[in-house]
C-alpha cells in the first residue's frame, strides 16, 4: 500500500496550496475535494453544480485506489470510512480566523472580481459562502481528526511553504 496523507484545516487556511505543494515535492498525486465536488460545467460559476455528498465520496475513494501515493486537500476527511486505511498521515494546518476570513474574500474576489460585490449577481451566493466559512470552528475539524488513528502533523499555516514543506517531510521521513 502506498502513503496517503490528508491536508486538513478550515476555509482559507491554504489547504490546498499546500497540499500541491507537497504533492509536487513528492511527485504523488493531489486531490482536492473541490475537484470533486463541483464538475466544473458551468464555466460563469465554477461552483453552479455541486455533487451529492455520495457521488464525491464513490469519486473519491476511486481516485484514492487508482493512485498509491496522494495528498488529498479537505476541510476534514469524514468521506467514508472505506478511505480510513489509506490514510497514513494528518497535517493539520492551523491559522487565526481574521486571516482565513481575508484569503477567502480575496480569493473569491480574484476568481469573480465585481459579481461578487454587492449588486453583482454572485453577491448572495458568495454572502452565503462566507457566513458558512465564518461559522465553522476548529473544533470541528479536531473532533474529526481525534477519531483517526493515525499520526497527526500540525502546522502554521502563516508561515513561508517551504517552512511547512521542510517539516512535514522531515515528519513523514522519520
Amino acid at each position: 500500500m502506498g502513503m496517503g496523507i490528508i491536508i486538513c484545516g478550515l476555509n482559507g487556511s491554504g489547504k490546498s496550496t499546500l497540499g500541491k505543494a507537497l504533492a509536487e515535492k513528492l511527485n504523488y498525486n493531489f486531490i482536492d475535494i473541490e475537484d470533486l465536488y463541483f464538475s466544473k460545467t458551468d464555466q460563469n460559476y465554477i461552483y453552479a453544480s455541486p455533487r451529492t455528498r455520495e457521488e464525491v465520496e464513490k469519486l473519491l475513494l476511486c481516485e484514492i485506489k487508482a493512485n498509491e501515493n496522494f495528498v488529498l486537500a479537505s476541510v476534514k476527511g469524514d468521506y467514508g470510512e472505506a478511505i480510513y486505511p489509506f490514510l497514513q498521515y494528518i497535517v493539520l494546518i492551523d491559522v487565526p480566523k481574521d486571516i482565513r476570513m481575508q484569503r477567502v474574500k480575496n480569493r473569491s474576489f480574484q476568481k469573480f472580481g465585481s459579481r461578487m460585490m454587492p449588486g453583482g449577481d454572485l453577491y448572495e451566493q458568495e454572502k452565503r459562502f462566507f457566513d458558512l466559512v465564518e461559522s465553522r470552528t476548529e473544533s470541528m475539524v479536531e473532533e474529526w481528526v481525534n477519531t483517526i488513528n493515525c499520526p497527526v502533523i500540525r502546522v502554521d499555516g502563516t508561515k513561508p511553504i517551504e517552512e511547512n514543506l521542510s517539516y512535514i517531510i522531515g515528519q513523514i521521513s522519520r
